[in-house]
């Protein structure tokens, strides 16, 4: 099954960190996709798409940060099996 919070263009299997990135209100998860080319080959970067943005527009948005937040953690929790850093610009970095 996949994860459709998560947005993956460069799998690595062999990472050491994970770097999961929000974006900002109204963006999209491609504002990321050239950032894995950008970091060292140990670096996965994750991008997060939101219910009601991109491929997930049919899913209602989240109003409540807090909602978000809580949803986010829910989704992430088997991708944290390596070190990770949240990174979120604007309304990604309030989630």
């Amino acid at each position: 099954m996949t994860n459709s919070w998560i947005i993956n263009p460069k799998p690595q299997p062999e990472a050491r960190l994970r770097l999961f990135c929000l974006p900002y209100a109204g963006g999209s998860p491609t504002v990321f996709r050239t950032w894995p080319d950008a970091l060292a080959s140990h670096i996965e970067v994750i991008s997060i798409q939101l219910p009601g943005r991109g491929s997930r527009y049919r899913e209602a948005p989240l109003t409540r940060l807090t909602t978000a937040a809580e949803m986010l953690a829910e989704a992430l929790q088997d991708d944290l099996n390596i070190p990770y850093v949240l990174f979120g610009h604007s309304l990604g970095a309030l989630i």
